[in-house]
């Protein structure tokens, strides 16, 4: 045959073979990854379909910062110029399907960024817990607990930051696991870890408490080799510069040169906010670490009511037992069993401190300041379910331990998904439009509709359920008589009156709960007496009592009309 003939063979072949070599190992990739992710992601699809977020958090609020536009607040600093860009991007889009309203187009904007950052979540969280404990089962089990726990499923389906810094906080930690085991040390790796570390900073401040920890993760897992102790140097530089350059660079364009002003863009209602006078420190934070990933419905007031010996809506000892104590129980006893198997290896006992480091600062945040709050907990997410994989795939774990855990995810879907299903939420604001249905058309734009607390479901009905035509239209603008645990709360009657004062002045009417007229609260309104030391509910009966009434709106959990008249001026006066 001849030379030229002989070419042309060995060259046609790979042509003839490499496309469906090609074709065969993309088929082998694509199949694979599903036999990876394919569990998880059905997991994770379907249980943002089945469920409803319980609670929205401040989503209402930021959409209309975003409006405003409002590009400062040092607690949720990136929030602000994402979700304005992209709802710029997208408000052609959503307002085909949403309509024209602007606040409800960036609100949906911000749930879509919330609920692909829960995509991401879930790929790291898996990749994490596969890498740290060698089992995919572990990781899916993990995994799958971390998509129903009730911290991450609610918030996963609002517009708060939460979980799009909970991705980057794993994205950081993945990238610093899977390059700190065996890679040399390079700024270019260090480079997107910092940077993924420094946006969920940027996204939501209190994960800065799991910055050390992420840092060191490395040295715990891998050893503390010189070429290890660079990467996370290099890591940590990276890390401050850009979040430097962020902080101030945004200082810069707000004019913000001191670090008063820099304080204060943590939040405007955080200068209000004192030491809560009730349950506050350990009792609180046991039961938030434990809310963060249970839903424990409203037990929370109950336990509240039992450590306070609340004398107007006792609590027994055995009304525990029939609420969900039996959870809390199951919760650290699938803590203690991980943390028993983790003692028991060397590399359980260097995960174990990693966790511990993570921990400490994080819980001690919790002791000081609103412990009860399942956000609050966020942070300890990414190296809680990386120690949980580690521990439940172990050769050294009990089976009563695994018994235990498999339990816990159980429950935890179980629960999550009862409490957080569309039916659940329907009735809950069904009960609310019963209250109101009759008020709204007695309001004209300038009215004020006051409730006790801002833990009255009223008060709650902007914040929890934005989409309904009620809060659409901007029928309804709610205020909260007095807050319990803040600097506010003694001097609610004075903070009362000028509201009342200013509305009257603009032609608006006052209207107020019945709940107040009420010489003892019912067990369902949310009032625990002694949460606050300051004020009591015969406080608040005692003076809206002695005020005049005017016409009543709904039935005995309805609203009155406190009537303008010259008695009524001269006491608010009076307070003024």
């Amino acid at each position: 045959m001849p030379e030229g003939t002989n070419m042309q063979l060995i060259d046609a072949t790979p042509v003839s073979t490499s496309l469906p070599q090609r074709e065969g190992k993309v088929l082998t990739l694509c199949l694979a990854w599903v036999r990876r992710y394919g569990l998880v992601l059905i997991t994770y699809i379907g249980a943002t379909w089945l469920t409803d977020p319980h609670f929205m958090g401040d989503t209402v609020g930021y959409a209309g910062a975003i409006l405003t536009p409002k590009f400062w607040e040092t607690a949720h600093l990136l929030l602000y110029p994402i979700g304005w860009l992209l709802s710029q991007v997208f408000m052609p889009f959503t307002r085909l399907v949403f309509g024209a309203d602007a606040r409800t187009n960036v609100i949906m904007t911000l749930i879509t960024i919330n609920w692909l950052a829960g995509l991401l979540s879930i790929f790291m969280i898996h990749s994490l817990a596969s890498r740290i404990s060698g089992r995919e089962w572990a990781a899916n089990l993990t995994t799958i607990a971390f998509i129903l726990s009730q911290g991450f499923l609610d918030y996963a389906q609002t517009g708060c930051s939460y979980v799009p810094g909970l991705a980057l906080l794993l994205l950081s930690l993945y990238l610093l696991v899977r390059d700190g085991e065996n890679a040399a040390p390079s700024f270019r790796k260090g480079l997107p870890a910092g940077l993924a570390l420094a946006g969920a900073v940027g996204l939501w401040f209190p994960y800065v408490l799991s910055v050390p920890a992420v840092l060191a993760a490395p040295l715990f897992l891998f050893g503390r080799q010189h070429r290890r102790w660079q990467f996370v140097l290099q890591t940590f530089v990276a890390f401050a510069l850009i979040t430097t350059l962020m902080y101030g660079g945004a200082a810069a364009l707000n004019h913000i040169r001191t670090g008063a002003g820099f304080m204060e863009g943590f939040s405007s209602s955080a200068r209000y906010m004192t030491a809560v006078t009730g349950i506050n420190g350990a009792p609180r934070t046991a039961f938030g670490l434990a809310r963060s990933f249970l839903n424990v419905g409203n037990d929370g007031r109950m336990y509240k009511r039992f450590l306070l010996h609340d004398p107007l809506n006792p609590v027994s000892f055995v009304d525990l037992f029939r609420l969900s104590l039996g959870k809390l129980l199951l919760f650290y006893a699938c803590v203690g069993g991980m943390i028993a198997t983790l003692l028991r290896v060397a590399p359980g006992r260097r995960i174990l401190g990693l966790l511990l480091l993570n921990s400490i600062p994080v819980i001690t945040f919790g002791l000081l300041w609103q412990g009860g709050d399942m956000e609050r907990y966020l942070p300890l997410y990414p190296l809680f379910f990386a120690s949980l994989a580690y521990a439940v795939g172990s050769d050294r774990s009990s089976l009563l331990f695994k018994f235990i855990a498999i339990v816990f995810v159980v429950t935890v879907a179980a629960t999550n998904a009862g409490a957080m299903a569309p039916a659940v939420s329907d009735r809950r604001q069904a009960q609310v439009v019963a209250r109101i249905e009759d008020l709204v058309p007695l309001l004209n734009a300038n009215s004020l509709v006051a409730t006790i607390n801002q833990q009255d479901e009223v008060w709650a009905f902007y914040w929890t359920f934005p989409f309904h035509p009620i809060n659409r239209a901007g029928s309804l603008s709610v205020y909260e008589i007095m807050n319990p645990g803040t600097s506010m709360a003694p001097h609610w009657r004075e903070r009362f009156a000028s509201r009342v004062l200013s509305t009257w002045a603009a032609g608006g009417d006052m209207w107020i709960s019945k709940r107040v007229l009420s010489p003892h609260p019912r067990g369902e309104w949310n009032w625990v007496e002694g949460d606050d030391s300051r004020v009591t509910w015969a406080d608040l009966y005692g003076f809206f009592s002695h005020l005049e009434h005017g016409k009543s709106s709904g039935g005995d959990d309805g609203f009155w009309l406190l009537s303008p008249s010259s008695s009524n001026r001269d006491v608010l006066m009076s307070l003024r």
